[in-house]
């Protein structure tokens, strides 16, 4: 009784710290960013360019630390791992505070993108298909749903320090809480599940090869499932690095800040309904047809950030668009884990992911260009309209590729 009882507080506490990984880490480190453009290029006299390219900068980095990672993370000693990540993330916030030139901004940001890497992106959904092997989806979604929930709550408050205190006083503050909310689950609770801890595997969510398939057949399925999701991964991404810029977006077609930040806020109260109930319905309904209805409701979304002018136009739009969100966040780790199998998901998810990365680091930046050539977001918004189409057609291909060469279990 004393081993099932450690068992089941041990994956809840593990299941509670990917959560404030995904709460602070994504809805405070990453999806803030943007918040500062319009302030940054007023004080420091950078284009918005100049303003976005950190971000680009943080997410090369962190694709690289992905490959890197994914390698040797079955090696590492997560405690301590993720507690070095926290604070080196955190005296990189610190440090923004301090800066006026932009490239201090860039190496900064370089540092970021090497130390969340492992704490936000990586450690959570393998450490929840380690521990919840049967309900990945589901735990999953509950996970990547506090990450909506964070930019929901961080985006406002950030927002309203930037206007009131400057943004020098609203980095501070951003470090000091990556600290204080991040640091105490990093060092006690986050955990591999040992051989006495191990959860038991009843039934697995991957499934069982045909037998009427060959060998080369089974491989070549593979290989194309996951070339399938790497398209998917990327164009996603395409559409994905214009989420830093919709603030400015906004602030373009004529809305205030604290507008604009309520419009990010609406895609990420979106995301986290969109995350917590599509990874519900993966565990439990068709999956395809479930890929297939979040995509419309994305695409439907990305439409009216597309041709909005008004807030509550835009903040409707932008609900359905953090709706479709979870097609990135939640179903593309759940279909890779599906063409994985049971073997080290970490390696697949790493190199997918920090493809990813790259992608939207290199996308945010060219989104950046775009409106300095042009003045708007209209063309970038445009092509994401098309991009997330193609994307969520490429992932529902490879959940079909792998589902019709096996058999269920």
């Amino acid at each position: 009784m004393l081993s099932v009882y450690s068992q089941g507080s041990r994956r809840w506490l593990v299941f509670a710290g990917c959560c404030v990984m995904s709460f602070v880490g994504s809805g405070l480190i990453v999806n803030t960013a943007g918040l500062y453009f319009d302030a940054l290029g007023q004080d420091l006299g950078i284009s918005r360019t100049a303003a976005a390219f950190p971000v680009s900068v943080r997410l090369i980095v962190s694709a690289l630390a992905m490959l890197l990672f994914g390698r040797v993370f079955s090696r590492l000693n997560l405690r301590v791992a993720l507690s070095v990540c926290v604070i080196v993330c955190t005296t990189a916030f610190l440090a923004c505070a301090w800066f006026d030139s932009a490239w201090q901004f860039d190496a900064a940001f370089a540092v970021m993108g090497a130390s969340y890497v492992v704490p936000v992106t990586l450690a959570p959904p393998v450490l929840l298909s380690m521990w919840f092997p049967t309900r990945f989806g589901t735990v999953m979604g509950i996970a990547g749903c506090l990450s909506g929930l964070g930019g929901a709550v961080f985006n406002p408050l950030v927002s309203h320090m930037i206007t009131a205190y400057g943004w020098r006083t609203a980095y501070a503050a951003t470090g000091v809480t990556v600290l204080l909310l991040l640091l105490p689950f990093a060092a006690t609770v986050m955990e591999r599940p040992s051989p006495r801890n191990a959860p038991d595997v009843q039934k697995s969510q991957t499934n069982i090869p045909d037998a009427s398939l060959s060998d080369s057949q089974k491989k070549y399925r593979r290989h194309l499932a996951f070339g399938l999701l790497l398209l998917s991964m990327v164009l996603l991404q395409i559409a994905s690095g214009i989420n830093q810029h919709v603030p400015a977006h906004e602030l373009a077609v004529g809305l205030t800040l604290g507008q604009a930040s309520m419009v990010v806020s609406a895609r990420m109260i979106g995301s986290a309904v969109g995350k917590s109930t599509l990874g519900l319905l993966l565990d439990g309904r068709r999956p395809s047809l479930v890929m297939g209805l979040y995509s419309v409701i994305g695409w439907i979304g990305w439409i009216g950030i597309w041709l909005a002018t008004s807030a509550s136009i835009a903040m409707g739009a932008s609900l359905c668009a953090g709706v479709g969100q979870a097609i990135l966040l939640t179903a593309l780790p759940w279909t890779i884990r599906q063409v994985a199998g049971e073997g080290d998901y970490a390696r697949p998810l790493s190199v997918i992911t920090a493809t990813g990365q790259a992608t939207v680091a290199i996308a945010t930046t060219v989104h950046g260009l775009m409106f300095d050539a042009t003045g708007s977001y209209s063309l970038s918004l445009a092509g994401n309209v098309a991009w997330y189409l193609v994307a969520s057609t490429a992932l529902i291909a490879a959940l079909h590729l792998c589902r019709s060469g096996h058999v269920e279990q």
